[in-house]
């Protein structure tokens, strides 16, 4: 489980500077990312189990949204990994702001309880400015389900007024992801 969570970590950095890495590619490899890329299979939309059990359905306005973003990206997430693309922020009368993410399973296999630490910030001369640090996310079975291979599944992480002002600034190229301890159970 261990080389699973470092596997994890590695490809969310990774995924973050994939930008710059592929300035230094030969047009070759460049074409050969690409065609891999359009072979992958679209990720398709999951429900959340708490959704479920409360009768909502993928016809839900919010998950209708998901699924035209999902059809519009068809190769997001990492290959043969579980991801976390972030989407928006959203007010919530009850919580103050939060940020949508996907979490995204392009595993062969379905996984549970997955949980990691997520900061997401900005290098500046004066060091890493964080919008979130180090935030515990925790997508257990009975809230999230059972992911499914080629699925994704929306959740939220709340932030404050001052991680929101500072995820204005945060661009591709200043761009920090940071996700530790991570970990997760592949069901057979």
């Amino acid at each position: 489980m261990k080389k699973t969570a470092i596997l994890l970590t590695l490809a969310f950095l990774l995924a973050g500077c994939s930008e710059q890495a592929g300035k230094n590619e030969t047009p070759a490899e460049v074409h050969e990312e690409a065609t891999e890329q359009k072979k992958a299979t679209p990720v398709e939309m999951q429900l959340l189990k708490a959704d479920e059990e409360n009768g909502v359905t993928l016809e839900n306005e919010m998950y209708q949204q998901l699924d035209d973003f999902l059809n519009d990206n068809p190769n997001i997430g990492v290959a043969d990994d579980f991801s976390v693309h972030p989407l928006t922020l959203a007010n919530q009368s009850d919580a103050g702001q939060v940020m949508f993410f996907l979490g995204i399973n392009r595993l062969d296999q379905p996984i549970k309880n997955i949980t990691f630490d997520y900061s997401l910030g900005m290098d500046t001369a004066e060091g890493v400015k964080y919008a979130l640090k180090n935030e515990r996310v925790e997508l257990l079975e009975p809230f999230a389900g059972t992911i499914q291979p080629g699925h994704a599944i929306p959740f939220t992480v709340p932030i404050t007024p001052e991680g929101a002002e500072r995820l204005q600034s945060i661009t591709e190229d200043n761009k920090v992801v940071e996700l530790e301890n991570a970990d997760f159970e592949l069901v057979k």
